[in-house]
Parts: structure tokens; sequence; C-alpha cells
């Protein structure tokens, strides 16, 4: 059983607190999936009943009855949090270690393992040469050899494709039968049907509603609406598709011709030819581990590559040249944060280009984007939500002409995704271009004006957008 009553739990630096008397009980066995807005404080409490916090995470915090599991698996919603060891198999072998199998069992637990998340890699790889959707799945195989009774999941398929996502949710659900399993998660399609609760918390993080999953969404469907939840219904309420316009400023070109994108020595795919303009969305889309993050590292300069790059005709061979035209938002936001507060990380860009306009501009983005309450703690301080939102809050505040996007919207609950995507049609309207990585199929289908495939060893554009 896990259970915790009147939990009260504040982060250092924060104006108030995450938990102000909260309780929650989960029976042994039982399959709860947690809802909320982000910033609600979801991840903290599966933190909490993890013993993640305050065992590993140092907080403040007070309760009357706290019961945790002291035999978890977690599957966190950013796979690099809890990776140890430098390959794949040195990191599966460290679990084994530590259940004391013997070594000559090794190879064949992993094998199972690896097969079992259908993930193809030699298993001496390197793990930061991974995806961030086959480092996902490398978590979830991880979590596979352990021998748990509770399974903490943390929006576990954020980061893999549809098929991936189907796939290991299916895995899940298979091996979650003799164990508690709580859930955190946004996108709620491939669970909603094998839980046995859910559990609606609010921005405030008070628990508010909890019942069958049919009676949530029969009751409470305007509710989760409200709070961001991905019910069946959730799109309805997205932002319209944009119409042909004129562009009001000066029009560019970024071509790419002839391209070779390269991880290390080994070739990914050819790019026979690739152009953004302005006023264009760009979605580029492939399945895990084909190197769309790797082709964004290679527009930018940053790995070697082979092609002709131009912007407006002119070579793009430097990254102090790539930096005056491109900004790159990577999928794990805390790559890129540099300052030790909110409002700093957004300030510095606009203090650049206006120092008299910065404070404004500021203040503006951090309310349109519902990062007022935290502007004064550290980025890392913040739930990945609002680490993702403040990541392109980022970009926003920068003059770049293209902006490249990785993944912006993973992890986001819709009330912030279709606010992103507003953003984004305004930077459209303005003249910017967006090249945007992302697996949300709705998003393909509605907004980008062309999309490039990655697949079969060449990235080609192609006539359907869905």
């Amino acid at each position: 059983m896990l259970k915790a009553t009147n939990l009260r739990l504040k982060y250092p630096n924060a104006p108030h607190k995450i938990f102000d008397g909260l309780n929650i009980e989960i029976k042994d066995k039982e399959k709860v999936l947690l809802l909320g807005p982000s910033g609600s404080g979801k991840s903290t409490l599966l933190n909490v009943l993890s013993g993640i916090v305050p065992h590993l995470i140092d907080l403040p915090m007070k309760y009357e009855t706290l019961k945790i599991s002291q035999n978890a698996g977690v599957i966190f919603q950013d796979p690099d949090a809890q990776f140890c060891m430098p390959q794949v198999n040195e990191e599966l072998a460290f679990i084994l270690e530590n259940y004391q199998v013997p070594p000559t069992e090794m190879n064949v637990k992993i094998k199972a393992a690896l097969e079992a998340v259908k993930l193809d890699v030699d298993p001496k790889q390197s793990i930061h040469q991974l995806s961030g959707g086959m480092k996902q799945k490398l978590a979830i195989a991880g979590t596979l050899l352990q021998q748990t009774d509770t399974l903490f999941l943390d929006e576990p398929t954020a980061m893999l494709d549809s098929e991936a996502t189907e796939n290991l949710w299916q895995l899940l659900r298979e091996i979650w039968k003799e164990q508690t399993v709580l859930i955190v998660e946004h996108k709620v399609e491939h669970i909603w049907n094998y839980v046995d609760r859910v559990i609606l918390m609010n921005h405030d993080g008070q628990i508010i509603q909890e019942g069958t999953p049919t009676d949530i969404l029969n009751h409470f469907e305007a509710l989760l609406s409200e709070y961001g939840v991905w019910h069946p219904n959730a799109w309805l309420a997205a932002p319209k598709t944009l119409g042909s316009a004129a562009l009001p400023h000066s029009s560019f070109q970024l071509e790419l011709n002839g391209g070779v994108i390269k991880r290390g020595k080994r070739v990914l795919y050819h790019i026979p030819s690739f152009s953004i303009k302005s006023g264009d969305w760009v979605a580029i889309t492939g399945k895990n581990g084909t190197g769309k993050t790797t082709f964004f590292e290679s527009l930018m300069q940053l790995i070697p590559y082979e092609g002709t790059l131009t912007y407006n005709q002119k070579p793009v061979r430097k990254l102090k040249t790539a930096a005056s035209h491109m900004f790159l938002v990577y999928q794990n936001p805390e790559l890129q944060f540099i300052q030790n507060t909110v409002y700093d990380e957004i300030f510095i860009n606009f203090k650049h280009q206006n120092a008299q306009t910065a404070q404004k501009e500021t203040n503006e983005m951090l309310a349109l984007l519902d990062l007022t309450h935290v502007k004064e703690q550290h980025p890392f301080e913040l739930s990945m939500g609002q680490k993702r939102r403040l990541s392109v809050a980022v970009a926003l505040s920068t003059s770049a002409d293209i902006l490249l996007l990785d993944e912006p919207t993973f992890g986001l609950d819709s009330h912030n995704t279709f606010k992103l995507i507003q953003l984004f049609q305004q930077r459209i309207q303005k003249g910017q271009a967006i090249i945007m990585i992302t697996h949300d199929s709705e998003i393909i289908a509605r907004y980008p004006s062309k999309r490039y495939v990655i697949e079969n060893g060449k990235m080609y554009e192609s006539e359907a957008l869905t």
C-alpha cells in the first residue's frame, strides 16, 4: 500500500507549498492514473511515494503518515535522469549485479530485455549516442530486469513515436499484472481503459476528484479540458489552421543540397535536397533513432556532415553563422539553461535586443506561458512541462529567423500545447520559419506547410501531411 496523509512540501525558492495537507492512498496491485495540469505536483508526488524525495532529493517535507514502496521501479519522463553507466550493456548489467545475478546469466537476460522493448542496438553502444526515444526504451528495459512490486511511470512514452508508444504501453500492461502502478500521463488513450482509478489534481496540488475512468470521463470532461488532459475530445479546442497570407518581413531561404547526415563515422541517411523559406512550418518525422536531432545539430554546424548548406545563397559553414539565423531548442531543455532564475533565462535575450523594453517583454512572455509564479525559481527546479515551456520561451525571445524545435510539445498538457501552437502561428505570420521534430500525428495533420520523412536511409519531402 502507498499512503500519505497531511503531506506538506515546498521547494526552497518557491513562494507557495506544492502540497499543503494532501491525502492519498493506493491499494496493493491497484492501477492508478494521476492527472492534472502541468506544474500541479504530479511528478513530485510520484517522487515522494517512490522514496526519491527525500532520500535522493532533499526537500522540506512534513506529514502525519507516509507509507512508500521499498521495492519500486521508476521510469522517468527524462530517461537521462536514471542512467548510471556509460554503455547499454553496463547499465543493464549494473541493475543485475544489484540483484546478485551471476555474470554467466547476464547476457541472456540483457538480450531478452532489449528484445522485449524492441531496442535494436549494439549492447556496447554509448548511451549518450542514443536518441531520446531509444533512451526511454533502455530505461524501460532496465525496469523489466528489476524484481519490483511497484511501478512508478512518469510519462514513460513521452519521447516515443506512435508505434513505439502503443507497443510499450502494451508491454507495460502485460508486466504490471501483479504490481501496484502509479502513472503520471497526459496522453491517456492507451491506458484509459486499463486503470482502476483516476485521480485528478488542480493547479494548487490538491486532489479534487477521483473515480473510475468511465465516471471521470462521463461527469468531469469539462474539468479534464480545463486542466489540459488529453481526453478523446481534447483536439476540438485546438487552434484553427492558418490560411495563406502575405508575409510582412523580407523573405529568406535556407537550403541543403547533397546532404549526408552522420553519427560519428556511420552514415545515417542522405538528403538530396531540403529547403525552408520565410513563413514555412516544416515537420520532420521518422522513427526513434533515425537521426532527426542529428539533422538539427548538422544545420547548426555542431557536428560534421556532407553537403552544401546556404542561407540566401551564401554558404553556412560555421556555428557563428548558423546561430545568427537559427536557434535550436533541444528535446531535453536542461541542456541549454544558463541562468539561475526563470526570469533571467528569458530576460537575457530580450535585453540583448532592446534593453529598454526587455523587462516588459519578459513579463509578457512569462504570463503568456504561465511561468510568472515560478519566475524566481532555478530552471532545474521546474516540472518537465514547465522546463519545456521555458526552453521554447527562450527561443521565442530571440530574433532568429528559423526556430529548430525538437519535440517542443512532448510532456505538455493540451492547454500549454495549444498556447505554443498559437505562438508558433504568430511567428509564422511575422515571417519567421519553424522546423519541428514531432511524433504528434494531430500536429502533423493540422499545421505544417511541408513534411520531410526519414526512412530507408533517406530524408525526402512527403506529399501527405498525415
